[in-house]
């Protein structure tokens, strides 16, 4: 038998009547069934049926062009963000067949990327700074997709990527809003863009997502039980928070004079709502002098200061609306009063063990 492996799968190579076949075999995941799988190729060829009943399989561009993009454009909640992973991935593979691309060539697309500098289309000079191991990781889980949809659609036998290991060391992000800086942030903002300071307030008093603040609508709102209800969350569930002073203040406020079903309409495209506001919350950010922050971290401010006033974790987690409560615990990173006793009482253990000793030596003062 003439099985070899190469790239994580097996394949056969055999001269018959002159005729040099070889292929992949990747079903086969031990030398004995690759045996055996390639003795079932020799028989359709003496039988002269080798490769009727194959599909060609398609080129990765083209199978992401014809089926993954108008699949993910409806079924994936992430796939504004999905667009510039997905180019990076077609480039770097899209002339390959689906059943060419290996778990070596998927390395090599680790390596390139993680070699690879941010890219931001709107920068007036292109960007130093290399792409982050979460967003290296991101482009990995989304080739894997791919392939999995690709299976789903008889268009791939096996998944490569499951035997590429994502990179670790990453990192969740903890950036949050500190008083000082919070401070300034208003003061650059509500002199300039009332409109903008509702949406930041709205976000910092909820703990509600990007796009969850943007679609709210009035009728989200029920002022009688003081909650809103956010809807299309990004793990398919709706949740109730509850409105503190706050934002029931500001609420009431905005609904005077509105005339839309969004609370923070379009105002470039009447009826819908707002979609972006990144050029002017940079111009506030820039102001206030506040550096490396996000809209999101908006979010994990709110986290991070209901764990900090003695809030549940349970509690935030169902406010903030995660599924996993291990998820929530990272918002509690800076404030977890259990890990700060348990490092005072290190200190306070030592003071104590000190003066028990200079008692029993008689040294006490």
């Amino acid at each position: 038998m003439s099985v070899y492996k190469r790239g994580g799968h097996w394949h056969f190579r055999k001269t018959i009547n002159g005729v040099r076949r070889r292929g992949a075999l990747k079903t086969a995941r031990n030398r004995v069934q690759a045996e055996q799988a390639e003795a079932a190729v020799i028989l359709e060829i003496h039988n002269g049926t080798f490769g009727s009943h194959r599909k060609q399989s398609p080129t990765l561009k083209g199978f992401v062009d014809t089926t993954f993009r108008p699949w993910a454009e409806v079924n994936r909640r992430s796939w504004k963000g999905d667009k510039g992973r997905l180019n990076a991935i077609v480039r770097f593979f899209g002339s390959k067949r689906l059943d060419e691309i290996n778990p070596f060539m998927i390395e090599r697309f680790k390596i390139n990327l993680r070699k690879s500098k941010v890219q931001c289309h709107k920068a007036k000079r292109p960007s130093d700074k290399l792409l982050s191991i979460a967003s290296v990781n991101r482009a990995l889980s989304l080739l894997s997709r791919i392939f999995s949809i690709a299976i789903m659609n008889k268009e791939a036998q096996t998944n490569p990527c499951r035997e590429v290991r994502h990179i670790s060391g990453e990192q969740p992000r903890t950036r949050y809003l500190l008083p000082d800086e919070e401070k300034r942030l208003w003061a650059a903002i509500d002199s300039k863009s009332p409109y903008l300071g509702v949406i930041i307030r709205v976000a910092l008093h909820t703990g509600m997502r990007r796009g969850e603040v943007f679609r709210l609508k009035w009728g989200q709102i029920d002022f009688y039980r003081e909650e809103i209800k956010a809807i299309k969350t990004k793990n398919g569930h709706d949740r109730s928070i509850p409105m503190n002073g706050e934002v029931r203040a500001l609420r009431l406020r905005w609904r005077e004079g509105s005339t839309c079903e969004y609370l923070f309409p379009s105002p470039v495209k009447a009826g819908c709502p707002i979609v972006d506001i990144k050029t002017a919350f940079t111009a506030a950010l820039k102001e206030a002098e506040i550096e490396d922050f996000h809209f999101h971290d908006l979010r994990h401010t709110f986290g991070t200061r209901a764990a900090d006033m003695g809030a549940s974790m349970n509690a935030i987690a169902d406010v903030m609306g995660h599924a996993d409560i291990h998820m929530t615990r990272r918002y509690a990173h800076s404030t977890d009063e259990g890990r700060r006793f348990a490092v005072e009482a290190v200190a306070m253990a030592l003071k104590q063990d000190t003066k028990k000793t200079q008692k029993v030596a008689g040294n006490e003062p």
